[in-house]
């Protein structure tokens, strides 16, 4: 179990690097490992990696409570197997982000067939919506449940820009919207 517990530690802390997060400590003990990150906004972020087999409601509400306790702006939890169905219904309601094993928990940013993916800014979707006489809604979609999605941070109805990379068009800018 410890190389997986590893793997998922590994990776939560790409998750934060990805979304502008600096790790700025870590608290382990029987029952969780803990991150805590800062990003440049004074924003912090919590990510727990439960130690428990099966993560249920008891073990997220306890979480939540600690969450409006400390003021974190945002919290992830990172099962090292799974959830119960309440459990991850309630941390939606919560808006806490979960993550199963089945997450690639590693930077898939940094592998060579992944394009690079960011958010659009507020201007590039005026611009798109004018130039083509659309609404964000007619753009082709992405799933939420993607992993670079996920990885990203994306809610639905985020605009994402896809840099790709052609041998025959060269570099070439592709947007989507998240969508459920």
């Amino acid at each position: 179990m410890t190389g997986r517990k590893d793997r998922v530690i590994d990776g939560a802390k790409s998750i934060l690097l990805t979304r502008g997060f600096e790790v700025t400590s870590e608290v382990e003990n029987e029952e969780y490992h803990d991150i805590f990150g800062k990003n440049s906004e004074g924003q912090t972020i919590i990510v727990r990696i439960p130690e428990k087999e099966v993560v249920g409601v008891r073990e997220l509400r306890d979480y939540k409570e600690e969450i409006e306790e400390k003021g974190y702006n945002y919290a992830l939890l990172l099962a090292l197997n799974k959830y119960t169905h309440y459990a991850k219904r309630e941390a939606k309601a919560a808006d806490i982000e979960t993550f199963s094993i089945k997450f690639p928990f590693f930077n898939l940013f940094k592998h060579y067939l992944v394009p690079v993916h960011e958010f659009a800014t507020e201007s590039e979707v005026q611009e798109l919506e004018k130039k083509y006489s659309i609404f964000t809604y007619q753009l082709p979609k992405i799933s939420a449940e993607d992993p670079a999605v996920q990885l990203l941070g994306a809610k639905v109805g985020d605009v994402l820009k896809i840099k790709r990379n052609s041998p025959t068009a060269g570099e070439f800018l592709v947007y989507r919207t998240v969508v459920p």
